[in-house]
């Protein structure tokens, strides 16, 4: 089992996103909103008030989607689908996706799993 972060960097791209993950067997993520420090401290603001929310920071924005899946061969579907799709990720930041081994993981789905991690 995987844990799949895909920050979505262009919103613009969400619904492509969306039914990308869909079609690699991902039904269940989660999605937070989130904001690129970076670019928001690009603004010449001081580091704290980089944290909150202004409209002038509109894009910084991006999104996080956060998901379990079973292999890594998913995520170069996901990443072909993308492409096919006409989603240009490989000249163009849209995407930026890291996956994790999840050494325990517990859901009333698939019960409880370990995969013997130290």
């Amino acid at each position: 089992m995987f844990y799949l972060i895909v920050e979505v960097h262009e919103p613009s791209y969400r619904e492509d996103i969306y039914l990308a993950l869909q079609s690699i067997g991902v039904h269940r993520a989660i999605t937070v909103d989130a904001l690129d420090i970076a670019a928001a401290l690009t603004d010449e603001q001081t580091f704290f008030t980089g944290f909150f929310r202004s409209d002038k920071i509109e894009a910084g924005n991006m999104l996080l989607i956060q998901a379990q899946v079973s292999s890594r061969s998913q995520v170069k579907e996901f990443l072909a689908n993308l492409r096919e799709a006409g989603v240009n990720i490989d000249t163009e930041k849209i995407v930026t996706i890291t996956l994790l081994p999840a050494v325990v993981s517990f859901s009333s789905e698939h019960g409880y799993r370990d995969d013997g991690g130290q």
